[in-house]
């Protein structure tokens, strides 16, 4: 039997091998700045924020460069959920820094990761509520939860299946923790309780 037909394929496959390596390192410290960056966000340090979020770009650059030379690695399940958490970070510091959502980053402009951030994104909006509560600001975390039953409405009137349909529900659990937040406090303002913690 002669293989040595076969060579080529196997030295495609050692070249796959090696970029996926590469885009695997490179997307986990993309994942990673991201992740940084809502952490920084949640303390109120845009500007950091901000830093972290160009440190990411700059990894998925360099994935940009192999992915080229093999296109295969732009499906990459690492490369994703990289996506995904930068969407997510740049939806999450836009909020805390205008209130609003403004724009998704061009780097992530596909359907399925953006509506991936998107609802990993109500999250944090969540913890940003319960920051704001153990502040007593009501008005503040009524605002979010607007915010987050935006979301909700939206994702609710698309027909997401698979882990799409999970990260719904995870949005409506979301929303859920947000009416029992506003509850809470409102609870707090009726007994005059005020910002004490007796609750």
């Amino acid at each position: 039997m002669n293989l040595s037909s076969l060579k080529t394929y196997a030295s495609q496959y050692a070249e796959f091998r090696k970029g996926r390596g590469k885009i695997i390192s490179l997307s986990g410290q993309a994942l990673s700045a991201s992740k940084r960056a809502i952490f920084s966000a949640h303390r109120g340090d845009i500007k950091e924020a901000h830093k972290l979020l160009r440190e990411a770009e700059s990894f998925f650059k360099s994935c940009d460069d192999w992915i080229k030379k093999q296109k295969d690695l732009s499906h990459e399940g690492s490369l994703k959920a990289a996506l995904e958490e930068f969407v997510e970070a740049h939806l999450f510091v836009q909020y805390v820094e205008t209130g609003s959502i403004k724009q998704i980053p061009k780097r992530a402009r596909q359907a399925d990761i953006v509506l991936g951030g998107l609802a990993d994104f109500s999250g944090e909006v969540v913890r940003h509520a319960v920051h704001m509560a153990t502040r007593g600001d009501l008005e503040s975390v009524k605002n979010m939860a607007e915010g987050v039953e935006e979301v909700y409405g939206f994702l609710l009137s698309l027909d997401l299946t698979g882990s799409l349909r999970q990260k719904f529900d995870q949005a409506k659990r979301n929303l859920q923790r947000m009416e029992e937040i506003i509850y809470e406090l409102s609870i707090r303002k009726t007994d005059g309780c005020g910002n004490c913690p007796c609750a």
